[in-house]
């Protein structure tokens, strides 16, 4: 045998050993799908491979931004190792915790299965997976979700999600006996929390800096993020007893009205940021019907937070955005329960998702429901919500607030929040994987859906003008979040608020006022410019149905310091 030619005979070649590596694999793919007996494998072991898989296929951002962050170099060469160690041993930290005969192989599936989700919208979209953005996700309906349902989606799930999973099912997983075991799991948790302190202290001024000035990028992290998110919003919810809601401002009394009535009707817009409307200085007209009524154009307008789930309930909470709990305000009567209580006539009409609890106690009407919405075509349209509304006016013998939650400009598919009519501006992105498309067709796409806007807000204000003779008329819109459009491969919202890019924040607020609505359009318009937030919708609905209370606060008030006397026949183009 030790003939060289005889040698050379029995050696395979390169690609006879490539084919017989691949050939390898193959089998043993097959065995774990069914094609044979499974292989035998220890629980940590299994946790410690998992844990690699995880840490190296599902955190391509969270390592991308981390090397922008501290570019690849000899300098930060420590730091680099250390982070990928500290990805790797805090997953496998967390499954030794949890893991058991009954429990590994359900966890391993169930986290490949969330975390392939969750990788590719971080990946696609550039999103932040905290508790808010899980809110999101548990408050959004069917036809939001099926929006961002795409080939690539499920392609990314199957095979990085189902198919690693049925490939743990079909292991034999040796447990070794409980005591036996959990010794190893011991072993393995001790570990995982030395090599974690290794790396930190290996690069400790790196790490300092890194986790006290990064905190968004350390969100990034897969699964860790997500589950920490996730006992986050369990934990936000388990100190709120449900079903009891809070009473706020008891004092609430109406002030004598003298055969006076007020008609306001609020619009909740969606997803509309205010520099994409040409009241504020966009390029495009985009504003061609409201420019032409005596609107007011609140240009410095911030939201409270970065989502509908978010800005929603803050809008008509007494809590200002640093101080907004979402459970606490569902759990305390907001604004419009305070006016119900003190006899206005209060409708939530919705043709988004919900209410998000703000109008659970009120008489609310979806029209999302084309059996409601007689204006449907590809979806349901905003100006559906206006039908019959008329009538319902007719019959409150008081003040009447109507709430309309509009459809806006929710993304990804801005193409579908329009009819055809509005596509004025071409080409258009029509796929919800926004990456595939140009910044021009995303951005053509997402201002027709603003025209549309603009058209549903004129006949709005068409429809109060219908009722000057009978009321002192008004109407308020406010956008509840902004979006990011592509810039800094940034797309959609949802991001912390404190890292959130000013378009997710910077939203339009447009007021109108009827012809005997009683007030002063020229000394409003120049405190238009001026700092407001959604704060100030509180106190300014308390003031606009003249309603007295002390919790009022005058200074956030944004429109009775400018109610004069006698109406300037607001309703006029001035």
């Amino acid at each position: 045998m030790n003939d060289p030619e005889i040698h050379a005979q029995l050696t395979p070649g390169p690609v006879a050993a490539v084919t017989g590596r691949f050939a390898k694999i193959g089998h043993i793919i097959r065995r774990l799908l069914g094609g044979g007996e499974s292989y035998r494998i220890k629980e940590t072991t299994l946790i410690i491979a998992v844990s690699v898989l995880m840490g190296l296929a599902f955190n391509t951002v969270f390592f991308t931004e981390v090397f922008a962050l501290y570019p690849l170099s000899l300098r930060y060469l420590l730091f680099h190792l250390g982070i990928l160690v500290i990805v790797v041993a805090l997953t496998a930290f967390l499954f030794a915790l949890v893991s058991s005969k009954f429990t590994t192989k359900p966890l391993v599936m169930l986290l490949l299965g969330l975390s392939s989700i969750v990788s590719y919208f971080v990946n696609q979209y550039g999103i932040v997976v905290d508790s808010v953005m899980l809110q999101n996700v548990l408050e959004t309906n069917l036809a939001e979700s099926l929006d961002l349902l795409s080939l690539q989606l499920v392609l990314q799930v199957f095979f990085m999600g189902i198919l690693p999973g049925v490939m743990v099912w079909r292991l034999k997983v040796d447990y070794q006996g409980f005591f036996k075991n959990l010794l190893r799991k011991t072993i393995l948790a001790v570990s995982a929390l030395a090599l974690i302190a290794l790396s930190l202290f290996g690069s400790a001024s790196t790490f300092a800096s890194f986790l006290r000035e990064h905190k968004s990028t350390r969100a990034y992290v897969n699964p860790v993020g997500y589950i920490y998110a996730v006992g986050k919003l369990i934990a936000s919810r388990a100190h709120v007893s449900d079903g009891i809601i809070q009473p706020y401002a008891e004092d609430a009394r109406r002030e004598s009205r003298e055969n006076r009535r007020r008609l306001i009707i609020f619009v909740v817009g969606e997803t509309a940021r205010a520099d994409h409307f040409s009241l504020n200085g966009y390029a495009r007209e985009t504003n061609p019907l409201l420019k032409r009524e005596a609107i007011v154009n609140f240009s410095n307008v911030m939201s409270a937070g970065t989502s509908t789930a978010v800005s929603v309930p803050a809008m008509f909470s007494h809590l200002t955005r640093e101080d907004f709990d979402g459970y606490e305000a569902r759990h305390t009567e907001n604004i419009l329960d305070i006016l119900a209580r003190v006899g206005v006539s209060v409708l939530w009409r919705d043709n988004n998702s919900d209410s998000k609890g703000v109008a659970v106690r009120l008489k609310y009407e979806d029209f999302k429901n084309p059996d409601r919405n007689p204006i449907c075509d590809d979806e349901c349209r905003d100006e559906g919500m206006l039908v019959d509304l008329q009538d319902y006016i007719d019959q409150q013998p008081g003040d009447v607030l109507v709430v309309l939650h509009s459809m806006g400009n929710h993304g990804p598919a801005y193409y579908k929040r329009y009819p055809k009519a509005f596509e004025v501006f071409t080409p258009v992105c029509k796929s919800n994987r926004l990456e595939q498309c140009s910044s021009e067709e995303i951005n053509n796409a997402y201002d027709n859906a603003i025209l549309y806007t603009d058209y549903f807000l004129s006949k709005v204000i068409g429809l109060l003008k219908q009722n000057d003779a009978q009321f002192e008329t008004a109407m308020m819109y406010f956008s509840d979040h902004g979006e990011s459009l592509g810039e800094n491969n940034m797309y959609l919202h949802g991001y912390p608020y404190a890292l959130a890019p000013m378009a997710q924040k910077h939203v339009p607020a447009i007021f109108w006022f009827g012809e005997k609505f009683p007030i002063d359009l020229a000394k409003i318009r120049t405190q238009s410019g001026e700092p407001y937030s959604h704060d100030n919708i509180f106190h300014t609905l308390l003031g606009l149905l003249e309603v007295k209370t002390s919790t009022y606060l005058p200074q956030l008030d944004m429109v009775s310091p400018y109610i004069s006397e006698k109406p300037q026949a607001a309703g006029v183009k001035q």
